[in-house]
């Protein structure tokens, strides 16, 4: 068996997220030919035939796109030492999508429902044992009791996670989105009004140095704009807004992105 096919069962085992690039059309020169592949995985060649260094981080760095937007596309990477421009097919292979609800309260009950009816996995922390408990979740991948900033920074975050911070306190959205901004997480949506959320943005420009562009990411306030009232339309705001960030749309956000 080869690496590569090597490589592709132990990503299928795993779950893990992988781009598959496969040589279309190819110039005239430059040792390139139809039908040449690599295997790209954490940001890095772990298989394949193609051995033009050129050409290999032309698709390392749209591999990075085509895993950000879960989708598989031919590209025209231009190569003039390669022949001029190289047709490559990036076969996009997620990591199963995942949401990590960050707190237990009365809005994670129905969010946690509708995200597994969506397919998620998902993972509920919270600090409190009463809350975060396998009676509230049954349908919960994972529950984790204990201090919240400390087990995000402890989990696996890539770009088929989604977070979702709705503890019983703005400090402790805050504390754990501290622990997230700078990450790869694809969605981060936060909990809190207008007023607190423009507070805590100002604290991290000032006291954290975060840039606004960084900020920005934020999806704050959380879920999408439709006048929701009970727990259950906050939740499906929420995996509403979570969808179109995933798979891309123009539904308004109340974040205004």
């Amino acid at each position: 068996m080869s690496r590569l096919s090597e490589e592709l069962i132990q990503i299928q085992e795993q779950g893990a997220a992988a781009v598959l690039a496969t040589v279309i059309n190819a110039g005239e020169k430059g040792g390139v030919e139809p039908g040449d592949k690599c295997l790209v995985r954490d940001g890095r060649i772990t298989g394949g035939t193609i051995r033009h260094e050129g050409l290999l981080q032309a698709i390392l760095q749209e591999a990075e796109n085509r895993l950000r937007e879960e989708k598989s596309k031919s590209v025209a990477l231009e190569l003039p030492d390669a022949g001029g421009k190289i047709e490559v097919f990036f076969e996009v292979m997620p990591a199963p999508p995942k949401i990590i609800v960050v707190g237990a309260g009365h809005i994670a009950v129905p969010l946690v429902k509708l995200a597994k009816v969506l397919d998620f996995r998902v993972i509920v922390m919270d600090d409190r044992m009463l809350f975060a408990n396998r009676e509230r979740f049954p349908q919960a991948d994972e529950i984790l009791v204990g201090d919240m900033a400390a087990a995000l920074k402890g989990l696996p975050i890539n770009s088929s996670t989604y977070i979702v911070l709705i503890t019983r306190g703005h400090k402790y959205d805050e504390l754990c989105l501290r622990e997230i901004i700078h990450g790869p997480a694809k969605y981060i949506g936060m909990i809190g009004s207008r007023r607190r959320i423009k507070a805590c943005f100002q604290r991290f420009k000032e006291e954290e140095n975060i840039a606004e562009e960084v900020i920005q990411r934020v999806y704050a306030p959380i879920g999408l704009d439709f006048n929701t009232e009970t727990p259950e339309e906050i939740a499906l705001s929420i995996l509403a807004e979570i969808v179109k960030v995933r798979r891309g749309g123009k539904a308004q956000s109340l974040s205004g992105k």
